[in-house]
């Protein structure tokens, strides 16, 4: 008797398991994912930003999958996409759900590349923010619409690194770092720049690290690192809306002996600086981003 009681309870188990899992296969499949997508265009979308997404459906394992992302900020790309996602895989930790915690992970295809992270919701000093790190390997950085000027890309070389970053429930930075690595960047340069170049600056690495707060601005450094060629930066931005009025101080040095004497020569004229005995150059790069200007 015990026995035939137990196998009842285990069916009437399985079958309400089943039922459940049925109800949610059911929901994630039939959710209207159409209204969601038109609600997240409308959510980002504002007066100089543009969203266009092409394609939003269910993944699997649950989650979402969005294809065709095109983010454009009017003030820094116009007339292209500022950000151009392939596509966009989005999936809860259902674990962390459980615990009644929120905690994403995604995976993106962009400019050839791949990027992933994670993304953690939490309270900081009773304020809510989203705690977002990402690694990206292998972007094609000549592809990005910033890097490009009349359809030509003035800078060629493929990207990699991570970021972290605190964004507050309305989107503002309160800190945040990037790292980069870019393998065999060759600068092109591009018609209306200060420094006109005659050929290409080719660097075997280059590397970079921006870290900024809400409050106090970020710190910029840069090192390029060639065949008979070193260019180092170092300065300081402050953070203004719009993005493109933001303040750039940065002072920078580049040495070559032999291999882009040219270059440097050409650039002391437009500094009105010459190289110091050991072949170094000094000179800054300051003003808004919309008009960098180049000085000594």
């Amino acid at each position: 008797m015990g026995v035939r009681i137990t196998h009842i309870i285990l069916q009437i188990v399985a079958y309400t398991l089943y039922a459940l899992v049925a109800f949610g296969v059911f929901v994630y499949v039939l959710f209207p994912y159409d209204l969601l997508q038109q609600r997240l265009v409308e959510w980002v979308s504002q007066e100089c930003v543009q969203l266009v997404l092409t394609r939003l459906r269910p993944a699997f394992p649950p989650g979402l999958r969005a294809e065709d992302i095109r983010l454009q900020v009017d003030q820094l790309s116009p007339s292209a996409a500022t950000l151009h996602i392939n596509t966009l895989r989005v999936q809860p930790d259902w674990l962390a759900l459980l615990a009644r915690k929120m905690q994403l992970r995604f995976e993106a295809k962009l400019y050839s590349g791949h990027l992933e992270g994670d993304a953690h919701y939490a309270k900081v000093e009773d304020t809510p923010v989203w705690d977002i790190k990402t690694r990206f390997t292998d972007l094609d950085v000549a592809q990005h619409a910033l890097l490009r000027k009349d359809d030509k890309a003035f800078i060629r070389g493929r990207l990699s690194g991570d970021s972290a970053v605190a964004l507050t429930s309305d989107g503002q930075v309160q800190e945040g770092s990037v790292n980069m690595r870019v393998q065999s960047m060759a600068l092109i340069g591009a018609q209306g720049w200060q420094w006109q170049l005659q050929r290409e600056i080719a660097c075997d690495t280059l590397q970079g690290e921006l870290k900024t707060t809400a409050k106090q601005g970020g710190t910029v450094l840069l090192t390029c690192q060639g065949k008979d060629l070193l260019l180092d930066g170092r300065g300081t931005v402050g953070w203004k809306t719009p993005l493109i009025d933001s303040q750039l101080n940065m002072r920078g040095q580049i040495r070559s002996e032999e291999a882009y004497k040219q270059e440097v020569d050409l650039l002391a004229v437009l500094v009105r600086k010459r190289p110091d005995r050991g072949g170094a150059l000094s000179f800054r790069l300051q003003g808004p981003l919309r008009q960098l200007r180049l000085g000594a």
